[in-house]
């Protein structure tokens, strides 16, 4: 009876996570952030340079931790 139990809660979060993943791709990106979205999907200075300083990837992440929505 206790596998039947594990294997219903292990079925359940694999179903949960599925849904998720299939209603988050459903969801349009925001017009404010279209701009920003499609730079990071093409940004490879990272890989490539290993976070070289031409990249202001990490000054955008301080920048918006200060800012408060």
């Amino acid at each position: 009876m206790q596998i039947l139990i594990t294997i219903g809660v292990v079925s359940g979060i694999i179903l949960l996570y599925v849904v998720t993943m299939y209603l988050n791709e459903r969801v349009k990106v925001p017009e404010s952030c279209k701009e920003a979205y499609l730079e990071a999907q093409t940004c490879e200075t990272c890989n490539t340079n290993g976070g070289s300083k031409s990249c202001n990837f990490n000054d955008t992440l301080e920048f918006l931790k200060e800012v408060k929505l």
